[in-house]
């Protein structure tokens, strides 16, 4: 096994410059949102029927939509968030629980109960 010695040595732990290269979180003050390169917009939709619910600038705007569905009585199974390419396509993003996962995080809402029981224990 060859090993590269020329490599660049590991940044001390305690360096942080608050902001990451090829990260696509982008934290605010009232939540995340999150940011696919090429995408021009969101839209959140239904499924099996794809009626689409919205479409939005940002994931951060979808997430208020996304509980609002859920909480109206939505089952997180048929909502999926999609983003919109430049040339009108539409690429699936995410959806189900891991939708309301995301949209109850990216807006500080509590989302534990999202979690398993194995989960929970640890």
């Amino acid at each position: 096994m060859r090993m590269n010695n020329s490599a660049l040595p590991a940044p001390a732990e305690g360096a942080s410059t608050g902001f990451e290269v090829g990260r696509y979180a982008r934290l605010s003050r009232d939540g995340f949102g999150i940011c696919i390169d090429g995408a021009v917009g969101y839209s959140l939709r239904l499924i099996p029927s794809n009626k689409t619910l919205g479409q939005f600038g940002t994931t951060h705007d979808a997430w208020p939509a996304v509980v609002a569905a859920l909480e109206a009585g939505r089952a997180s199974r048929t909502l999926v968030l999609d983003w919109l390419g430049p040339d009108g396509t539409r690429h699936r993003m995410t959806s189900g629980a891991k939708l309301e996962y995301l949209a109850r995080a990216g807006l500080g809402l509590p989302a534990e109960h999202l979690r398993s029981a194995n989960q929970r224990r640890r």
